[in-house]
């Protein structure tokens, strides 16, 4: 069984578990975060989009 444990719950941890999934891997992914919810694929925030505000 193969497994990998990401840590980190944040846009690049899920990021990371994507491109895994992306790329074949098929086996177990842990996302571990500390967030109250679960994971769910939030915009980056970038300078353009606050600058529009």
């Amino acid at each position: 069984m193969r497994r990998i444990v990401v840590v980190g719950a944040s846009a690049a941890g899920l990021a990371a578990a994507e491109t895994l999934r992306r790329e074949g891997f098929d086996g177990t992914i842990a996302l571990i975060g500390d967030e109250p919810h679960l994971p769910y694929d939030r915009p980056p925030l970038s300078k353009q989009l606050l600058a529009a505000q």
